[in-house]
């Protein structure tokens, strides 16, 4: 059965009031009003819940058996409005971002340990995977935030660009002892590479923005592996050259780990690079947990 809300409010407080003057005041409407509404729950029930003498009106013990109820029901009702109201207003609960496992150790993890520290009932679900699956998981809902490259003219996503990566290749010390170190595409292409995926994605831009838009990709590859860590450390061990972010093999280079090979920075020469956005979606509900983390993401906060 379908009963309006507004008559059961209105019984509700009938019920448990002196009077139906009295009443009518909490629900900020007439006593006529009050009186009227009754009738028509009533009417709608089949059940007189009321006995009226006069002016006087006195509740029947099917009316106090469902006003016992709704009172309970009702308290049940406000407590979960007025905790949704207060999960959306405060800055408390769980946002779901995703970021890329490297990217995210070193950009987002202190930005994380700052914004923690400053909403301690806010509780960050991170999860990490490459981009082209980010990029689904945050249309699908799955995350709040992520941090994507080319995400801007994504239909669907709003982003804001975050950082700048740039690019190097990279090999073994006992490698380039072997060989020397390669620096012409001719050279390069004479070596094995260690690559992240098919797509070719840091592999590819390095190479072009090296040697040129036209510039045929080197034809060996010796490995794919879908893992920065691990192209690294096939990398180190001599297996083939790599192309990686500056940030990510800065301590394999100050170790004497790598060396960095290819075109010798030249005047005017711009490196291989990649902007990363912060990435939400277009019309998503914007909780106040979801803007104080997007407010420091972006700088602003």
């Amino acid at each position: 059965m379908l009963i309006n809300y507004e008559l059961l409010r209105t019984l509700l407080e009938a019920g448990v009031a002196p009077t139906f003057a009295e009443a009518a005041r909490r629900r900020r409407v007439t006593p006529s009003a009050v009186s009227h509404q009754i009738k028509a729950l009533e009417a709608q029930l089949g059940v007189p819940l009321f006995e009226r003498v006069g002016r006087n009106a006195r509740l029947l013990p099917a009316g106090e058996g469902l006003v016992g109820a709704l009172r309970e029901a009702f308290a049940r009702i406000d407590d979960a409005l007025a905790a949704a109201s207060d999960d959306h207003r405060e800055v408390r609960g769980a946002v779901r971002i995703g970021g890329p496992g490297p990217f995210s150790r070193m950009w987002l993890r202190p930005r994380l340990a700052r914004l923690l520290r400053e909403h301690p009932e806010l509780v960050i679900d991170v999860r990490f995977d490459v981009p082209s699956v980010l990029a689904r998981r945050l249309l699908a809902g799955d995350d709040d935030l992520s941090l994507l490259v080319s995400a801007e003219d994504t239909p669907g996503i709003e982003a804001r660009p975050v950082y700048i990566e740039e690019f190097s290749a990279v090999a073994s010390p006992a490698m380039l002892g072997a060989c020397g170190r390669p620096e012409t595409a001719r050279e390069l292409a004479e070596h094995r590479f260690v690559v992240f995926d098919a797509d070719l994605a840091m592999h590819a831009a390095w190479w072009r923005a090296s040697f040129g838009k036209r510039a045929p990709l080197p034809p060996k590859i010796a490995c794919r592996i879908t893992s920065l860590d691990e192209m690294l450390a096939l990398t180190i061990a001599g297996v083939g050259i790599a192309v990686l972010p500056n940030y990510f093999i800065a301590e394999a280079i100050a170790a004497k780990q790598v060396v960095v090979v290819g075109p010798r920075p030249g005047k005017g020469r711009r490196g291989a690079r990649n902007t990363i956005h912060l990435a939400w979606r277009k019309g998503a509900a914007q909780s106040a947990r979801f803007r104080a983390v997007q407010a420091a993401l972006l700088g602003e906060g």
